[in-house]
């Protein structure tokens, strides 16, 4: 055969060859191993394995994104680029060099070995969980474990600390090890040293009937200062163990603690629920502030990244983890807060000699400074009502209803009759106690909570100049920025409905915080906007919108500072002469304020919530007392002692 036809013949087998593969092949199928290497780092860092590299693409992807999703949670992959192809043994491999990140930059660097194969004219490769990473085994994966720093602390005016992590103990029962009085000594022993613990023998003993083989049974975390006041009762108790751990703890215990929350290392729970955004190891808010500014205070999120295998160990059976980066661990910022400790003390003390669930709220009116929230459960621990509670606010709503009047031409020297009962709209409205006055000034229709008399001045005002004056005293603005709420006072025609509107009833829901706003602004004499954040931390709250929380809806009328001293005086003569009098003998300035009975539910007589709100100098407070009945007998008493406490 001549040279001339065996050029022919090359040339002719070569063009079989490539019929044989398809047209489409020819552009699309590497023909150099280079060109292999760079499409799969191509593909790799796009986390798109669309190459026609790959034996199997769609096997490869599902690979790829099994061993990589957990990562992918909190780390961005930057790059993956090829750094050399060698050959040994027969085998190509290509060097490929990864860069992963997270949100603060920090690179985590290394390399992996990807086999390159070659068939016919064309290079392919094969994706393992070693070509992802060179410690990934078989079945292996990535996995993620939170490396938080420390947490922000929480902190009040003059920068005091209100919360900051803090050792404590946990106690459990290892059930193999108990002698027959263990428990009811530990019980006696941890009741005895902490007040309201509330332990009881009994529950714990079947806790620990129910325990199976040698497991832990908990009974109690106590912080430091606790354990030291027990130690030496349950300490040497054969079966009990101690475990130090740390904890975010108020600065004692008790301490605003319903408003301040908690917060714990994430459950199997949280993670599920989070979709992604949690993972184990993070420490994450449960309740109150902890848990509505826990971005700010958990920090960045740093994490440290496992090789998860696919095999167990000898003696626990738990997956293998191995080690591979730690990203730097970042402390959460601080959260700066307007409570003071003095006045928050004093609240949290005041609440407690309520006999039924309570809450106080106290706020300075020349600034709006949330200076105390104080929550109290006899039963147990209590949740944050007096933020984000909501209740009929009986007559303590007539500092609103009352001012709606006053602005309508109504003056307090006015004589409105107060009967025993009037009729509106076919329902008949009466007097606590079926008190009668007559025909009296409003003034002491005010100061007396008559409620007849107001129910029959609903004509004089509409619902919706009821509701503008519950505005003007800052009582309907978006708290929701700090979790909270304020009040809904909706404006409607019915005729019975708006009657009931003007004792705070029928519609009318406040919490605890609207009500002490409400006060504060009668004695600011202008519309008060409760802060409790101080900061950026708002801002962030609120998705980045500027500026304070003003709580206003924006189009709120201003409050008229004459009617302000006019309802201020009515508020002093409640305490002189009408429902608050016991507490005309608080030391200091005098105190100004209105009692409230809020009727709730539908028993026969209905149960009733006791209210009061109230101001002394620059200091206004709300309490709230549930089911407790008249305001005067319930709310009154604890906002003497409140007021016994700051003075």
């Amino acid at each position: 055969m001549s040279k001339k036809s065996r050029v022919w013949l090359a040339v002719s087998l070569v063009l079989v060859l490539l019929a044989g593969a398809g047209v489409f092949a020819l552009f699309r199928l590497p023909m150099t191993k280079s060109s292999a290497a760079e499409a799969a780092a191509h593909d790799l860092a796009e986390e798109q394995l669309s190459s026609d590299i790959w034996h199997e693409k769609d096997l490869a992807q599902g690979l790829f994104d099994r061993v990589t999703k957990s990562l992918r949670k909190r780390v961005d992959l930057r790059s993956v680029t090829v750094d050399d192809i060698t050959e040994a043994d027969g085998r190509t491999v290509a060097t490929l060099d990864w860069t992963w990140a997270n949100n603060d930059g920090e690179s985590w660097e290394y390399s992996s070995q990807l086999p390159l194969e070659k068939n016919g004219l064309f290079w392919w490769a094969d994706l393992s969980e070693k070509a992802i990473h060179p410690k990934l085994g078989e079945g292996g994966s990535f996995a993620l474990r939170a490396n938080p720093g420390g947490r922000g602390k929480i902190l009040g005016a003059d920068d005091e600390v209100l919360m900051e992590e803090g050792k404590v103990i946990d106690i459990g029962i290892h059930p193999n090890r108990l002698e027959p009085d263990t428990i009811s000594r530990l019980v006696k022993g941890l009741n005895d040293g902490v007040d309201s613990l509330g332990l009881d023998a009994d529950d714990l003993e079947k806790s620990v009937d129910g325990a199976e083989g040698n497991q832990l049974v908990p009974v109690v975390t106590l912080r430091e200062d606790d354990y030291k006041e027990v130690k030496s009762a349950i300490h040497d108790l054969p079966g009990v163990l101690f475990t130090e751990d740390t904890q975010t703890l108020t600065r004692s215990r008790g301490f605003a603690q319903a408003t301040l929350g908690s917060a714990g290392p994430a459950s199997a729970d949280d993670i599920k629920k989070s979709k992604g955004k949690v993972i184990a190891g993070d420490v994450v808010g449960r309740t109150g502030l902890q848990k509505t500014f826990n971005s700010r205070l958990a920090g960045p999120g740093s994490v440290e990244v496992f090789a998860k295998g696919d095999s167990t160990d000898d003696k626990g059976g738990k997956t293998k983890l191995t080690s591979l980066y730690a990203f730097e661990s970042k402390d959460g910022e601080d959260l700066e807060t307007t409570l003071d400790v003095d006045i928050q003390t004093a609240a949290d003390k005041a609440a407690a000699t309520a006999k039924k669930p309570a809450a106080v709220v106290a706020i300075r009116p020349s600034d709006g400074h949330v200076l105390a929230v104080a929550n109290h459960d006899p039963e147990g621990a209590a949740w944050d009502r007096a933020l984000s509670g909501q209740y009929a606010p009986g007559s303590v709503f007539k500092i609103a209803s009352g001012l709606a009047l006053l602005d309508s031409g109504v003056k307090p020297d006015d004589d409105i009759d107060c009967p025993k009962t009037v009729n509106i709209g076919g329902k008949s409205f009466k007097n606590a106690e079926d008190e009668v006055l007559g025909n009296v000034s409003f003034a002491d229709d005010f100061a007396h909570s008559c409620n007849t008399a107001f129910v029959s001045s609903a004509e004089k005002v509409t619902g919706d100049e009821v509701a503008d004056a519950a505005a003007q005293l800052g009582m309907l603005g978006d708290a929701s920025a700090i979790g909270a709420k304020m009040a809904s006072v909706p404006a409607d025609d019915d005729e019975v409905t708006h009657a009931a509107q003007m004792i705070g009833q029928g519609k009318v829901q406040s919490s605890p915080l609207a009500v002490a706003t409400m006060a504060a602004s009668v004695e600011a004499g202008e519309t008060v906007t409760p802060q409790l954040i101080l900061g950026d931390a708002l801002d962030e709250a609120k998705g980045g919108d500027q500026g304070a929380d003003d709580g206003s809806d924006g189009d709120a009328p201003t409050l008229d500072t004459d009617a302000a001293k006019e309802i201020s005086e009515m508020m002093r003569k409640v305490v002189t002469e009408g429902t608050a009098t016991d507490l005309k003998d608080v030391p200091g300035d005098p105190v100004h304020g209105k009692t409230g009975t809020a009727e709730y539910g539908d028993e026969t007589p209905p149960r009733t919530h006791s209210w009061f709100a109230g101001f002394q100098g620059d200091l206004a407070v709300a309490v709230l007392v549930e089911d407790g009945g008249f305001g005067a007998e319930a709310a009154v008493p604890v906002a003497h002692e409140f007021f016994d406490n700051v003075n």
